[in-house]
């Protein structure tokens, strides 16, 4: 895992990360978002590079908040916007990485904690749930008294080519179009 070479996005790199984004996420985000990544300071995007051939093998973005009111707190907090890692990559501890060297990116301050982290799942995504459940991050509790957790609903809506991604048996990541809040402190 060591070998990757992990940087911050630079704008030669969009175009490359956009692609695998589409490759890897069924979300399209409009190229303003690729752009506020660039351009934000409140924006982190890191990519990790394969160093034998120095191509985009994975990529983190995380956004800092001053306050939340999806997850209740006044307090500033870190929310992870997109992660992904090409299946050839995944199970080496690289996602990890990228989650706890973003984090740093936007927490410049070691004289304050870290602030809390979020991020939006969605709910047939098991892979990705226990991935962040074991960096530390929980289903964000709903409101009613069954204990079941917060859904937000049809945070997701997914372009025609992987709506026919979707059918087959070997792609139920994203079949829900409904979204779980995980949070929880991460640190490194």
């Amino acid at each position: 895992m060591s070998d990757f070479i992990i940087r911050p996005l630079v704008s030669a790199d969009v175009e490359q990360i956009r692609k695998l984004h589409a490759t890897l996420v069924p979300v399209t985000y409009p190229p303003s978002f690729f752009l506020h990544l660039l351009i934000q300071n409140s924006y982190s995007c890191l990519i990790a590079l394969e160093p034998s051939t120095d191509e985009p093998v994975a990529w983190v973005s995380a956004s800092l908040h001053k306050s939340s009111h999806l997850i209740g707190s006044p307090e500033p907090h870190i929310q992870l916007l997109t992660l992904g890692v090409l299946p050839k990559y995944q199970h080496r501890g690289l996602a990890k990485r990228l989650v706890w060297e973003v984090i740093a990116s936007l927490h410049k301050d070691p004289s304050v904690p870290v602030p809390p982290v979020y991020t939006h799942v969605c709910t047939s995504n098991i892979p990705a749930q226990a991935f962040y459940k074991s960096i530390g991050m929980k289903l964000l509790p709903g409101s009613n008294a069954s204990g079941a957790p917060y859904v937000a609903k049809n945070v997701y809506t997914y372009p025609p080519a992987w709506a026919q991604k979707l059918t087959a048996e070997s792609n139920r990541l994203y079949e829900s179009r409904d979204a779980y809040v995980l949070i929880g402190k991460i640190t490194a």
